[in-house]
């Protein structure tokens, strides 16, 4: 089933102007935070997709009905990213 949502949450974020990091398509060109350490910027430019994440999806199958349910860990290189841009803001 197509539902013509799969840049929604991309569109919807860069409109509010806050594109998500690693966005080539809805977020302009790459730009780094007024006086951000060496340390993020060099996390950011290594940062090679976009910084989106489902840590949990649940859905109700379309032909059974059954509810059906995915988990996922953060991955290690947002994980690096979150902590990175935690220690910058302080």
């Amino acid at each position: 089933m197509e539902t013509g949502r799969t840049h929604q949450i991309r569109v919807h974020m860069a409109h509010l102007n806050n594109p998500l990091i690693g966005d080539q398509l809805y977020g302009g060109r790459f730009k780094l935070p007024a006086a951000c350490s060496i340390e993020l910027s060099d996390c950011l430019r290594g940062f090679k997709r976009q910084a989106l994440h489902a840590r949990k999806l649940e859905l109700d199958h379309p032909e059974s009905g059954e509810r059906m349910s995915w988990s996922a860990s953060t991955p290690a290189d947002m994980v690096e990213l979150i902590e990175q841009l935690r220690r910058d803001r302080g």
